[in-house]
């Protein structure tokens, strides 16, 4: 059956529908901020109203008081409430293991890459275990027309496919408390080149040496942009480092993990990289122990556990499947007795106006 407009045939039904289910399917899920209260040591003391560790070069400005002495007709403006702080976890090695949903769990993430020597090497090594990690990327590695340049895009594009999260570690790696008034070009910049190489913005960022300010922070609230630090650093990048010194830092630290541990490695220095596969080696014998004596086992986590859980957007489609769903003759009622419980409950929602991707995929199968 053909729909028709003024005696005109239109579009067939079902490949109407099926055109609608795929837009259902690819339709991007909104980004929005965690609404909780960030995990970092200033911030506990911002609640309590004790002082908080001030970076040396906090550029943060308060908003001014009211003038006192105001016309009884023009009252004192109110305090504006205080900023939104920004969603951030764990800063510097010596930060504490943070709160999980496990008792024991690790989470992968590297910096300054991609490096067309290591990056394919960690890809390798996590790709064979099937984990998923967070590489936080400076743009400057993406920018140019020389066969490296887009070897680097094309790396970049292979992270994102192969399931790990690409993020923002800023343009330069610029200390951007140093210099706060490139923080909106070091940011902006580098998540535009992120998202021209995966189609994808970046919604995790890590600031280059751990830099802490308030210009920054809010430079990451206004962009909805969650800070990620670490509190796990071989610190690999030091000269005469190797990867048996990484490694045992590692195995020692990690025998005393407690809650979420957040692991800074850089897929641009062979010490970490080279660490990386006996250390998952160490991590599968030391879970094997501790099952056997019945203690928790470390749980590698991916990069889900920084986003933010936004529901779904409403859009009117239910109601839009609703109505196709009633002027689609070709849907015949099922014999009693024969229908699924997936069609009927589809159908049943559809009718309702609350019929989702999995409904109308039902309901296509008939």
């Amino acid at each position: 059956m053909v729909l028709r407009y003024h005696g005109r045939a239109v579009l067939r039904p079902r490949l109407f529908a099926t055109a609608l289910a795929s837009a259902l399917l690819l339709m991007p899920s909104m980004r929005g901020v965690r609404d909780s209260a960030p995990l970092l040591p200033g911030a506990a003391a911002a609640e309590t109203g004790a002082p908080a560790a001030a970076d040396d070069d906090d550029d943060g400005a308060t908003a001014p008081e009211p003038a006192e002495g105001r016309p009884p007709d023009r009252p004192a403006a109110a305090a504006l409430p205080p900023a939104p702080a920004p969603v951030a976890f764990g800063f510097g090695p010596r930060t504490g293991f943070q709160p999980s949903t496990g008792p024991r769990e690790l989470v992968l993430s590297f910096d300054d890459g991609p490096d067309l020597k290591f990056t394919p090497l960690v890809l390798e090594e996590l790709d064979r275990r099937g984990l998923k990690a967070i590489f936080f990327i400076t743009g400057h590695r993406l920018v140019g027309d020389r066969p490296e340049d887009v070897a680097r895009r094309d790396l970049v594009r292979k992270i994102s496919a192969h399931g790990h999260l690409v993020a923002n570690h800023t343009m330069t790696h610029r200390n951007l408390c140093r210099f706060p008034s490139e923080a909106a070009a070091e940011i902006d910049g580098n998540s535009e080149v992120i998202a021209a190489s995966t189609g994808v913005r970046p919604l995790l960022f890590r600031a280059p040496y751990g830099a802490r300010c308030r210009v920054l922070e809010a430079a990451l609230v206004e962009r909805q942009l969650t800070s990620v630090g670490w509190n796990l650093d071989p610190q690999d990048w030091k000269k005469g480092g190797d990867s048996a010194d990484v490694l045992r830092y590692l195995v020692t630290k990690l025998g005393r993990l407690e809650g979420r541990g957040i692991l800074l490695l850089h897929d641009t220095h062979a010490a970490s990289v080279f660490a990386l596969g006996p250390l998952l080696d160490w991590i599968a014998r030391e879970n094997r122990r501790a099952t056997a004596d019945g203690r928790p086992p470390i749980q590698l986590r991916d990069y889900s556990v920084f986003l933010p859980e936004t529901p779904l957007p409403t859009t009117g489609l239910g109601t839009l499947a609703a109505g196709i769903a009633r002027e689609l003759p070709w849907l015949p009622a099922p014999a009693a007795g024969t229908a699924t419980a997936t069609t009927a409950t589809a159908r049943a929602k559809t009718r309702t106006g609350t019929v989702g991707v999995g409904g109308l995929l039902a309901l296509l199968g008939r």
